[in-house]
């Protein structure tokens, strides 16, 4: 047992291990365990026989010969699975290390870790680095991190370790290939992190989603209407695009988005748009050509709204829409103005935002959870099945999907629609008269249509909370009398029409109801309301925010300035300066509606001339209105000043009288006198001054000249007493 012990000593092995005697069977008090952990009859007896041949292979563990006497002793029980040579050994090895603990030979059985915390941490985080191979990662912990001297977290250095562990021997210059006990491939992979750490690190939340627990959510409960989600969607088709020129868009072969509202509850389909996205061509400040993909736009989530409330009017309960953060998003201010606008009738909730940092330098995933609208996303699949036979077919991804003949079929089309310099430029008039392996959009939006009602009334399928429908058929093996639709199935109010013996006939079937069908039946329990013209028109009303400054609310939609004055005094209270929400019909910009950034409803304005873009010169009547408007507010402007300064304005009046009483005395002094004796009387004054300083100015020339001749004679007259006189 000493020979033993000093073999496998090692400060990371407990005490109790290293000193534990062994006990060649299952405790009495591990009994309960025992059959918790084991099964069947035929393991306990396999497991209850390792242990007494393991005493056999123990007490050999000192034979020169260890390996042939286990392999001889493995020959008399050749008949039972796990009972060869190296079995044995390696089940000896693992007792023994376990401590003589049983629980080691059950299968599947994980001791508690030997290994520090912080080193298990560090494990896993070196697995979640790299991308492919867990054993790639252990072996670099292995053979680079561990030979280079790095300190390793719950071990050090491998020079500390060595010094710890073999005191008796000197370092060693160079990494003796020498590892902590446990630090073996096998024996590290037991600390890996689970899939969904792995999958959270490397690809974030939607890889992990498949490896974490699902949150259900049950609809049945819901009421028609009363949640709506919108997603928005791409075509498996592509179509085609007979240009724009007035956008400057070509003809081309497109793929096809849109926009679907379904109530969940019902998974009524409650409004949808659809349309190209189309590629166009726009210049950069540097001259680069960049190709932008026009597609959903804040405008068409506008016109789903409209769309819906006007086909399927307003609950009485709150409506609750759910959407993403991405395409099929409700702007802020949109959300800002349902919420208050409709006093809480219709709330805005979206899927949540996922922020998590995966990445150790920092790095932050952003992206939605489209799990928690399984009932639309499920949707779309079957969809996309019943559009999967039309002409111009691309796939999910046109690239690794896509029939193999897309390409082709591409380029043919081309060649018809292209436009420009050496192609056809045909008008959409000649396109329309044209076989083109693809459909157009009105071919593409009916085959749409269509697939939406084939999903609103199929029965087949496995729609929480749907009710059972029960039918009943004729058989037909007996002729139909003429009191029975044999082409339709009887529903059971339809029973008290037919005799006793008929009744009996009947074959009954169940099915699941459909969305149209339950729309229908929870719609008799739960009326709506339809929403007058000008109601629905508060849905077409852009959101944007504005600023209040110089006495107009203005702001900028698509580079273009918007500016609405205020004619009622309804800004009186907001600051200059201050942030406000505007809600305009951009078809009708003429005027808006205002609020403050927390949904308190101002007022309208509207835009001085009734146009954004300027007044019309040509009509005098529209510039005359305009300034009317103009003068009115300068006059209230006006008046605002004046009344903040009546004291001033009060003794302007009295020094205006004062000076008007002087004026008058002095001109009832001079009416007599003549125009020019007037202005010489005024002027004269200054004519006087004006005449002395010019006499000042001569007298003062006169004295310098006098002084510069002055000058140049003593000067001369110094030079001849020297004896220069030639400079004369």
């Amino acid at each position: 047992m000493t020979a033993l012990l000093a073999d496998f000593q090692s400060p990371d092995r407990p005490t109790e291990i290293l000193t534990a005697q062994p006990l060649w069977g299952i405790p009495l008090k591990d009994q309960s365990d025992f059959v918790h952990r084991v099964k069947s009859t035929k393991a306990r007896k396999d497991l209850t026989l390792m242990i007494k041949v393991l005493e056999h292979v123990h007490a050999q563990r000192e034979s020169k010969d260890f390996v042939g006497v286990t392999n001889r002793m493995a020959q008399g029980y050749c008949h039972l699975k796990g009972f060869s040579g190296a079995s044995l050994r390696r089940k000896y090895y693992a007792l023994r290390d376990a401590g003589w603990n049983w629980r080691s030979l059950v299968k599947g059985y994980k001791a508690p870790s030997k290994q520090p915390a912080e080193f298990v941490e560090f494990v896993r985080g070196l697995i979640e680095q790299n991308h492919r191979s867990v054993e790639a990662a252990l072996e670099k912990l292995r053979h680079e991190i561990w030979p280079s001297g790095v300190p390793v977290p719950g071990h050090g250095t491998w020079q500390s370790w060595h010094l710890a562990t073999h005191p008796q021997r000197p370092l060693p210059r160079i990494f003796p290939r020498l590892w902590p006990d446990g630090w073996s491939v096998r024996n590290l992979k037991r600390y890996a992190p689970t899939k969904a750490e792995i999958k959270f690190f490397q690809g974030g939340l939607k890889e992990a989603h498949r490896h974490l627990p699902v949150l259900k959510r049950d609809p049945s409960k819901l009421r028609p209407m009363e949640w709506i989600t919108i997603d928005d969607f791409q075509l498996d088709v592509l179509c085609v695009f007979k240009g724009d020129p007035a956008r400057g868009f070509k003809p081309g072969i497109t793929p096809a988005a849109g926009l679907l509202a379904k109530c969940v509850g019902t998974r009524k389909n409650l409004a949808h748009l659809l349309g190209p996205m189309v590629d166009r061509q726009e210049k950069q400040p540097d001259g680069s050509i960049k190709t932008i993909r026009s597609g959903l736009r804040a405008d068409d989530m506008q016109a789903l709204l409209y769309r819906i409330f006007e086909d399927n009017g307003l609950p009485p309960y709150p409506v609750t829409i759910i959407c993403e953060n991405a395409t099929a998003a409700i702007s802020k201010e949109l959300e800002l103005m349902l919420t208050t606008v409709f006093e809480g009738r219709i709330n805005v909730q979206r899927t949540s935002l996922v922020r998590h940092k995966t990445l150790s330098n920092g790095f932050v995933e952003k992206g939605g959870t489209p799990w928690e609208k399984g009932w639309i996303e499920s949707e779309f699949n079957y969809l996309w099945n019943q559009l999967a036979d039309m002409r111009g077919y691309k796939g999910s991804n046109e690239r690794l999907n896509g029939p193999g003949w897309l390409n082709d079929q591409k380029a043919y089309a081309m060649r018809l629609l292209g436009q420009g310099k050496g192609k056809l430029n045909l008008p959409p008039e000649v396109i329309d008269e044209l076989s083109i392996p693809f459909p157009s959009v009105e071919q593409l939006t009916s085959a749409f249509d269509f697939v939406l009602e084939r999903a609103e009334n199929r029965t087949k399928h496995r729609l929480q909370g749907f009710d059972d429908v029960d039918e009943f058929t004729w058989p037909k093996s007996l002729p139909v009398p003429e009191s029975i639709d044999a082409s339709q199935p009887l529903a059971l109010a339809q029973l008290s029409q037919l005799t006793r013996e008929q009744q009996q006939l009947l074959k009954p079937e169940t099915r699941k109801e459909s969305p149209v069908e339950r729309w229908t039946r929870l719609s008799v329990d739960h009326p709506r309301q339809g929403l007058d013209a000008r109601i629905l028109a508060l849905f077409l009303l852009t959101a944007k925010r504005g600023t209040w400054r110089n006495h107009a609310v203005s702001f900028t939609h698509r580079k273009v300035g918007y500016s609405y004055v205020d004619d009622e005094n309804i800004m009186t209270a907001v600051a200059e300066g201050s942030p406000v929400l505007v809600y305009v019909d951009f078809e009708r910009a003429n005027a808006c509606l205002v609020t403050r950034e927390n949904g308190e409803p101002l007022g309208s304005l509207r835009a001085l001339g009734d146009a954004t873009a300027g007044t019309d010169i040509t009509d005098p009547e529209a510039i005359a209105e305009a300034r009317e408007r103009r003068a009115s507010i300068v006059n209230k402007i006006l008046g605002r000043v004046k009344g903040r300064h009546e004291d001033e304005n009060t003794q302007l009046g009295v020094e205006r009288a004062h000076n008007k009483t002087v004026v008058d005395r002095y001109q009832q002094a001079t009416a007599d006198l003549p125009a020019a004796a007037k202005m010489a009387a005024a002027f004269g004054d200054t004519v006087t001054k004006a005449e002395d300083d010019l006499r000042d100015k001569k007298r003062q020339k006169t004295v310098n000249t006098h002084q510069h001749l002055a000058k140049r004679v003593a000067t001369a007259q110094s030079a001849q007493s020297g004896g220069d006189a030639e400079w004369l």
